[in-house]
């Protein structure tokens, strides 16, 4: 599989055209992680509501799978770290256990977010993909290329996607999964947040992983064929929208160029560009008649 990101790779901020004047933007990110992209949303102008779908839990040291990964540490040549919840989580359980990485290691990060935490935690990061942040971006890697009998370490959620680590496999890479967090549905709805939804108080949903996809579904029941088809869906990547539609999303459904925060709000603004010029049209042609 290609990388199927488009466009030239975005900062962390957003272009000054971006206007989202009155449109109500409900983000469905876990708590820890929504700040950004609401800072972003009343940037440009627009309402930022947080309706947290997930809750994000690191996994114990006494895990099977944890306990195994973390014995092999010692002996990576390459550690990649997925999302920035890799960082934090997979750095708390090497510190719990008193393993530094190894000197020499390379570090491959997802994208720029990843990074910057990586940066925080004190780990200097070998490599970025070049705008197209996920598992495509990185195996496109000069690091990636040439890893035949190397180690490399794989940070990510648990039961996150298994093509990363299939592509090294075929490499002939030796692939160490590190399962260090679960993704869970959340186990409280915001009720205020829900009836202004069901009122049609929300312009658009903000849909950044399938699991979160997922985990709205779950927590809307019966009501989320109602609010989905009549609410558009702002996906951060084809794979998330393709999700989307499986599961009966029959709304709107917009794809960011990249998967960031940055990107996010630009398909939005073009969106709400879009629904400003068909209402313009439509009053025109209501004068005229």
């Amino acid at each position: 599989m290609t990388c199927s990101c488009r466009g030239p790779q975005l900062s962390c901020r957003i272009p000054m055209a971006i206007d989202l004047t009155g449109v109500s933007v409900l983000v469905t990110r876990a708590s820890h992680q929504a700040e950004n992209l609401c800072r972003l949303i009343a940037v440009a102008g627009g309402e930022p509501v947080r309706f947290p779908v997930t809750e994000i839990t690191s996994l114990p040291l006494g895990d099977a799978a944890v306990a195994a990964a973390l014995e092999q540490v010692p002996a990576v040549d390459i550690v990649i770290f997925v999302s920035p919840n890799a960082v934090q989580f997979a750095l708390d359980l090497l510190e719990l256990r008193g393993l530094p990485l190894p000197s020499g290691v390379q570090v491959l990060a997802v994208g720029p977010g990843t990074a910057r935490q990586l940066t925080a935690r004190g780990i200097a990061v070998s490599a970025v993909p070049a705008g197209c942040y996920n598992s495509e971006g990185l195996l496109q890697l000069p690091q990636l290329q040439q890893v035949s009998g190397r180690a490399v370490l794989i940070a990510s959620g648990q039961g996150g996607r298994a093509h990363l680590g299939d592509s090294l496999r075929a490499r002939g890479a030796r692939v160490i999964q590190l399962p260090c967090y679960r993704r869970s549905p959340s186990r409280r709805v915001d009720n205020k947040v829900l009836a202004r939804w069901q009122e049609g108080g929300i312009d658009l949903v903000v849909i950044t992983s399938a699991s979160t996809a997922d985990h709205m579904l779950a927590l809307l029941g019966e009501d989320a064929g109602a609010l989905l088809s009549r609410t558009a869906i702002a996906a951060v990547s084809t794979r998330v929208a393709d999700h989307c539609r499986a599961l009966g999303c029959t709304g709107p459904i917009l794809v960011a160029r990249q998967a960031s925060d940055p990107a996010l709000v630009e398909v939005i603004g073009e969106w709400g560009n879009a629904q400003v010029a068909t209402t313009a049209q439509f009053d025109e042609e209501d004068s005229d008649r």
